[in-house]
């Protein structure tokens, strides 16, 4: 009976856990549903972080604090480091960097800084980085938090490839420094220049008396022609400051380039060929002739050097349009038309440390005595004086090319070069407002022009001339003034003297070139401009053309 009773006690009892356990599971079904679908979200959406982690333009990795091991990549890095994701593992975060800073590892720096990470601060420098697989080197800028990772601190850091933006900072540099260079040799040029002009005008009054003796006559010359010789350097330092006496016309190059191929075979010599390839229909540009047989002369010199023995120097020409992406690439480009000039040599090459001081005056790699220095500022120069540039394009062993641009010229009417009107005798009687801050040359040019038979008023300063006209009342029909000087330039004297004088004409003098300084712009009729140093009858013609206009 009691055995009957516990079976039963027990049945009863397990048909009222049975209906507990079936109240309970609708509830622990939806709960195990709700894990469930909890676990695709999370799953889904680590799949898009980790899609998004590695569809970022930027490499990040993730590094721990404690060893410098790199835990986390994304697909940019592997890109950007050029190796796999098993790969990657196999390499410590030493070999993925060379220094920092002052030869500090990377991971000695990372720990360095870990204090201030902690503290908050956001870390941003630039490391030379290094891939180990080819051994290849490369600038990157890392910007470094502090994060946390599975339970852990890290460290994020997001990397950019500089490589490109440090090789324009470095052609920005380089461009920044021959214009500092350029605008020192171009005052140093002017200030030599007014010497020359006062020891070749002398030499030339001196040269004038009967008296002389064959070998006082003969030391002159010497004189002379040294001081020809030092002009003719201070024209290419001048050049390449941009401030060198230019007369530009419209020019052809196919034509020009054609009639300078005698004198360019003869400075090559036999060894040496020369091949010419003209385009057809090539564009005009507007360019001083002269300049551009001073830049074939001085790079067909420079390629014969290089080539050892025997070789060959190609000069070609074409058109070419400029572009924007182009000059995204080479700083000194503009864009628009231009005419390609390339003169090739099969020469023995350049090293990039020599290619990043070739335009820099007096840099030359010749032996001593064999050369100034000066000729590739001097084509550097005048590229730029013409609105041009020059791209160089060499490596050791493998040649050099030098590629030449100047501006295409829209429209040969539209300018066209003032040519000066005949002129009659140098010589008269009328007076002439002389204006020249250099004592030596103010007093060299009273000299000339007296000697001709004009009366001459010196003044040693804008100011000085304004006073004596202010004063007087001679009427005086020409100025002739420096342009650079001190307290007010030539062209504002000028402008201050056409109200007292209205029939005053004027003749600019300057070592300085007419773009360098504004005399090219128009003033008027009855001016001219006067490159110094200047031959006695230069002057003189000048003067007398501007007298008889």
């Amino acid at each position: 009976m009691v055995r009957d009773w516990n079976q039963m006690r027990e049945h009863i009892i397990g048909l009222g856990e049975e209906s507990s356990r079936k109240s309970f599971y609708p509830e622990l079904q939806q709960r195990l549903e709700q894990l469930e679908e909890t676990r695709e979200a999370l799953k889904r959406s680590q799949e898009n972080l980790l899609t998004l982690f590695n569809s970022l333009h930027d490499a990040i990795i993730i590094i721990s604090n404690l060893d410098g091991r790199v835990l986390e990549v994304n697909d940019a890095m592997l890109k950007m480091y050029r190796v796999s994701r098993a790969e990657f593992a196999d390499f410590g975060l030493a070999d993925y960097s060379t220094t920092r800073g002052n030869d500090i590892s990377v991971p000695d720096a990372i720990r360095r800084d870990w204090p201030r990470l902690c503290a908050g601060d956001h870390l941003l420098f630039d490391w030379r980085a290094h891939r180990p697989k080819d051994g290849s080197t490369f600038d990157v800028e890392v910007s470094l938090r502090k994060a946390e990772w599975y339970g852990q601190d890290v460290m994020v850091g997001v990397l950019r490839d500089i490589t490109e933006r440090k090789r324009l900072e470095a052609m920005l540099l380089q461009s920044q420094r021959l214009d500092a260079i350029g605008q020192l040799a171009g005052g140093v040029a002017h200030d030599t220049n007014n010497m020359l002009g006062v020891i070749l005008g002398y030499v030339d009054l001196i040269a004038e008396e009967a008296e002389l003796s064959p070998s006082t006559r003969e030391g002159l010359g010497e004189i002379k022609k040294a001081a020809q010789h030092s002009s003719q350097l201070i024209r290419q330092l001048l050049a390449f400051a941009r401030q060198q006496s230019i007369q530009p016309q419209s020019v052809d190059l196919n034509a020009l380039i054609e009639s300078t191929q005698k004198m360019l075979r003869r400075l090559l010599g036999e060894n040496i060929s020369l091949v010419w390839k003209p385009a057809n229909q090539l564009w005009p540009v507007w360019v001083d002739p002269t300049q551009i047989d001073q830049i074939l002369a001085n790079l067909a010199v420079n390629a014969r050097d290089a080539i050892r023995e025997h070789g060959t120097i190609t000069l070609t020409t074409a058109n070419e349009t400029i572009t924007p992406a182009f000059c995204q690439a080479h700083l000194d480009a503009a864009p628009g038309d231009y005419v390609h000039v390339s003169i090739t040599d099969t020469g023995q090459g350049m090293s990039p440390e020599i290619q990043s001081r070739i335009f820099e005056p007096f840099f030359t790699t010749k032996a001593p005595g064999q050369g100034t220095g000066l000729g590739l500022a001097m084509v550097y120069g005048i590229l730029r004086q013409n609105k041009g540039f020059v791209i160089l394009d060499s490596a050791p062993g493998e040649g050099t090319t030098f590629h030449l641009y100047l501006p295409r010229l829209e429209s040969a009417t539209s300018m066209e070069q003032n040519t000066a009107s005949e002129a009659p005798a140098p010589e008269g009687t009328e007076t002439i407002l002389l204006v020249e801050d250099e004592e030596a040359l103010l007093e060299l040019e009273s000299r000339l022009l007296r000697k001709a038979g004009y009366r001459v008023i010196p003044c040693s300063s804008p100011g000085m001339a304004i006073s004596l006209v202010q004063q007087g009342t001679e009427s005086i029909p020409l100025l002739v003034s420096d342009i650079v000087m001190p307290d007010m330039n030539g062209r504002e004297l000028y402008e201050r003297l056409q109200p007292l004088l209205p029939n005053l004409k004027v003749l600019f003098m300057s070592g300085y070139s007419g773009d360098a300084i504004g005399a090219s712009e128009p003033v008027g009729p009855g001016a001219d401009f006067l490159p110094k140093p200047f031959k006695r009858t230069e002057l003189l013609c000048k003067v007398r053309s501007l007298l008889n206009a």
